[in-house]
């Protein structure tokens, strides 16, 4: 289970006392970061946090990391001590600059992305009673099993990024009919400011920080994917790792939880620190929930599934192949 401490409000300090970190806010109210706390979230660029606070939750295993205004991680302080680093890079480097493996994974993780959109779909139509969205959902599948099905030799890039490309418009337009129309969402468009988009890319933000982590305690270099285009600063491997569990790690909470969207107030185009609260309790809330894990054979929180499947992931580049990697899949 993820347990994780936000501190979102301007003003506040964290500070340590006594042997504990403390959170004061501006009002005075105080509250302790319990011991077992897995991350803390800084969301607001007006907290202070003092040298030792940050040196005491660091000698707890507790990473520190902090959100820009669209809920993406622009900093992070881990503890020093990262597993089998050297060896790990050294394959990632080697297998990802090969054509064929470079492709094999990119193939894989759209795939899971397709097929987990499909399942929502699946999903949202069985618990809303829709029998249309059947259909749709094996228009989705289909194609999931078409970029799996396709052989290696006739594999490239420019396929992969159509057939997502394709899922996408379908998936998204789906989505659309689904949500109340007071929310004001015309389509999946990260520069849009009607609040679905905003809240979407603060909740792609809070996975996006939590997976990075996760990747770097494994031993791998987020910033070398396969399908996102490696760029200075650009985390590319955290694009590509988060792509399966998109949809069922954000897509699907703010979904079902739409009716508390429609107080998201936005401020010069942002969620402003209250929104930002509501979405991160949806999708935290999420990521604690329990999932089926098929890999482990049981149900476990959907973070502890992501950190298996960056461990998995890992385990499959030092194995220097990843021919039989598999992604995640939901099953409900």
């Amino acid at each position: 289970m993820l347990n994780a401490v936000y501190v979102t409000e301007p003003g506040s300090k964290v500070v340590a006392r006594k042997g504990s970190v403390l959170i004061i806010k501006r009002n005075g109210d105080k509250a302790y970061i319990p011991p077992n706390t897995d991350t803390v979230i800084i969301a607001s660029s007006r907290i202070a946090l003092s040298s030792k606070a940050i040196k005491l939750l660091v000698s707890r295993d507790i990473d520190l990391i902090f959100l820009d205004s669209y809920g993406r991680p622009t900093a992070r302080i881990t503890p020093p001590i990262i597993n089998k680093t050297v060896s790990t890079r050294v394959r990632q480097y080697s297998l990802f600059n090969e054509t064929k493996s470079a492709l094999e994974l990119a193939r894989e993780f759209i795939t899971c992305k397709i097929e987990n959109q499909a399942r929502l779909i699946r999903y949202l139509g069985k618990s809303r009673g829709i029998r249309e969205l059947m259909d749709k959902y094996y228009e989705l599948s289909s194609l999931a099993t078409q970029l799996d099905s396709t052989p290696l030799s006739q594999l490239t890039q420019e396929f992969i990024n159509s057939i997502e490309a394709a899922a996408a418009k379908k998936y998204w337009s789906l989505i659309q009919m689904l949500l109340p129309p007071e929310l004001g969402f015309e389509g999946r468009n990260p520069d849009s400011v009607d609040v679905f988009n905003v809240a979407l890319n603060y909740g792609y933000g809070i996975l996006y920080s939590l997976t990075e982590s996760q990747l770097l305690i494994v031993g791998l270099d987020p910033y070398l994917g396969v399908l996102h285009t490696a760029k200075s600063g650009k985390a590319s491997l955290v694009y590509d790792f988060v792509e399966p569990f998109r949809p069922i790690a954000v897509d699907k909470p703010l979904i079902t939880g739409a009716r508390e969207l429609k107080n998201l107030k936005l401020f010069n185009g942002f969620l402003d620190y209250d929104s930002r609260r509501t979405v991160a309790k949806l999708i935290i809330g999420n990521l604690n929930e329990q999932y089926m894990y098929t890999k482990a054979g049981k149900r476990m929180s959907l973070i502890d599934i992501i950190r298996h499947e960056t461990w998995d992931l890992a385990s499959t580049i030092r194995g220097g192949s990843v021919k039989d990697y598999r992604c995640f899949n939901w099953v409900f």
